[in-house]
């Protein structure tokens, strides 16, 4: 077995394990008597050990993995409350995604403006100290055009810039959208079978209570 595997499947267990470990009524928490050798913090030391060899995109993909195994794994969720936890993970994502990419394209368009005007600013300076001076209509024409010729050969660089940008943003927007469809796609083809389970037990629990009445 691999260990993406092995850490998948453990990753999995512990949060089902979590899930299933709250005490009842009464029952004693106490855990001061054990060994510290079998306390559960060095199963976690070496499970972070493992885990940190473990390629951070596979560990993304396990995580994953986890995540969805937690909700659809054992049944405890109301089919509509397990959806509900997933979608509000994927909401989170996507609004840190928005954010993200927002903040992207104002740290480009603040360059950019930066970028701009600091050169305009640059061609006003030179056709200022270029005015003082006294020069023949030939001198001026050239001086002229080969200001309006930088002029153009600038900005036509800014919008290539632009131009990658935009092609840059779209890639990933349509990255992550893809990435989602995927996740959601996955989930719901896990939701399918849970849905059934979950039916099954609440069918279960109905004949258990009518034969006990």
């Amino acid at each position: 077995m691999k260990r993406s595997q092995i850490y998948f499947i453990f990753s999995a267990l512990l949060m089902l394990a979590s899930c299933q470990s709250t005490p009842e009524a009464g029952q004693s928490t106490d855990t001061t008597h054990i060994d510290p050798k079998y306390s559960v913090a060095q199963d976690r030391s070496e499970f972070e050990k493992l885990r940190a060899e473990i390629p951070v995109e596979t560990r993304h993909q396990n995580d994953e993995k986890a995540l969805i195994a937690e909700l659809t794994g054992e049944v405890k969720y109301a089919p509509e409350q397990a959806r509900e936890k997933f979608q509000n993970v994927v909401r989170k994502k996507r609004e840190l995604f928005n954010r993200d990419l927002q903040k992207t394209r104002d740290q480009f368009n603040k360059a950019e403006k930066k970028t701009r005007d600091e050169y305009l600013a640059k061609l006003k300076e030179e056709r200022e100290e270029f005015l003082k001076r006294r020069v023949d209509s030939e001198k001026r024409s050239e001086f002229f055009a080969e200001q309006d010729e930088n002029r153009r050969n600038f900005f036509a660089e800014q919008r290539e810039k632009r131009e990658e940008f935009e092609s840059d943003t779209r890639e990933k927007r349509k990255t992550f959208d893809d990435y989602i469809k995927e996740r959601n796609d996955t989930f719901n083809a896990e939701m399918k079978d849970y849905t059934i389970r979950y039916n099954e037990k609440l069918k279960a629990e109905k004949a258990a209570q009518e034969e006990s009445n």
